[in-house]
C-alpha cells in the first residue's frame, strides 16, 4: 500500500476527537459522528454540565464518549488532552475543531488589546494548539482527517467584524497548508464556513445587529432563514468520512445561500 492509498479502518475501532463539543455546532456534531464511530472524545473548556448532556446525545447514538476538560488556548493541556483521547480510544482519526470566541463587534480603530488577542488565541491560535497535537498522532497512523469550523465573516469582512474575520481566514489558510503537506501520509483537512446559524454565537450575533438588520441578511439569503446546528453538523461529518475521500484543502460554505457567486 502506498502513502496515498486509503488505509481501512474498522468503524468501531475509529474515534473522532470535537474541540467544543459541549454545545451548539459542536455538541450537533459530535451526535452527527456518534453512529459510525467507537469512540467520541469532547473537549470543553469549562462547562460541565453541557458537556455531560451532549455525552448522554452520544451514548443514546451508540458511541463511548469520552470527556476532556482543556482550555484550547493552552497548548500543552490540548496536547495532553488530545493525548489522552488517543491512549484512551487507540487513535485519533477525526479531529473537528468547533471552538471559537464572541466578537467584541466593535471597529479596528475601538478594539483594545485584549479584546483583539482573546479571539485570536481562541479561534487562531486555538486551531493551531489543537491540530499540532492531532497531526503529531495522524502523522504517525498515516490517516486522518481534520475538520475546522469557519465562518462567513473570513470572506465578508463586516464592520466590526476583525477579529473573527482576520482569525477565520488564518484558520482557512492553514486548512491549506495542512492538505498540503500531509495529504501524501493519508490525511486530509477541510473546512466548513458557517452563516448565521441558531447558536449561542448565532443568536450573540442578532441581538447585536437588531431586529431590522437581521431580517434583512436572513431575506437576502437564497434560503431565507437561519441555519441549524444540525445543518452544518452533517456536513462536517461528511467531511470527515471516508465518503470524501478524495476532498481536502477546501473550504464548503454552509450559509443558505448568502454568498451565491461571491
Amino acid at each position: 500500500m502506498t502513502a496515498t492509498q486509503i488505509q481501512e479502518v474498522s468503524p468501531e475501532e475509529k474515534c473522532a476527537v470535537v474541540v467544543g463539543g459541549s454545545r451548539g455546532i459542536g455538541r450537533a456534531v459530535c451526535a452527527a459522528l456518534a453512529p459510525s464511530l467507537s469512540t467520541v472524545a469532547i473537549i470543553y473548556r469549562g462547562n460541565v454540565e453541557a458537556a455531560e448532556t451532549t455525552a448522554r446525545m452520544v451514548a443514546e447514538r451508540g458511541a463511548r464518549s469520552l470527556l476532556l476538560q482543556a482550555d484550547v488556548r493552552d497548548h500543552d493541556a490540548m496536547a495532553a488532552a488530545i493525548g489522552r483521547a488517543r491512549d484512551e480510544a487507540g487513535s485519533v482519526d477525526v479531529l473537528v475543531h468547533a471552538a471559537g470566541g464572541t466578537s467584541a463587534w466593535k471597529t479596528v480603530r475601538q478594539l483594545d488589546h485584549r479584546e483583539w488577542t482573546d479571539i485570536v488565541d481562541t479561534d487562531l491560535n486555538g486551531f493551531f494548539n489543537s491540530v499540532n497535537a492531532a497531526l503529531k498522532i495522524m502523522h504517525e497512523q498515516r490517516r486522518g482527517a481534520i475538520v475546522a469550523i469557519s465562518s462567513i465573516a473570513a470572506r465578508a469582512c463586516s464592520p466590526r467584524s476583525a477579529q473573527t474575520a482576520a482569525a477565520k481566514a488564518g484558520l482557512e489558510a492553514m486548512i491549506r497548508v495542512i492538505a498540503r503537506e500531509e495529504g501524501r501520509y493519508g490525511i486530509r483537512a477541510n473546512a466548513v464556513s458557517v452563516g448565521l446559524t441558531d447558536t449561542d454565537m448565532g443568536q450573540d450575533a442578532v441581538k447585536h445587529w437588531g431586529e431590522a438588520t437581521t431580517k434583512r441578511i436572513i431575506d437576502s439569503a437564497a434560503l431565507a432563514r437561519i441555519g441549524t446546528p444540525e445543518e452544518v453538523a452533517n456536513v462536517v461529518a461528511f467531511l470527515a468520512s471516508d465518503q470524501a475521500s478524495y476532498v481536502t484543502g477546501r473550504t464548503v460554505v454552509v450559509d443558505g445561500g448568502q454568498f451565491i457567486g461571491v
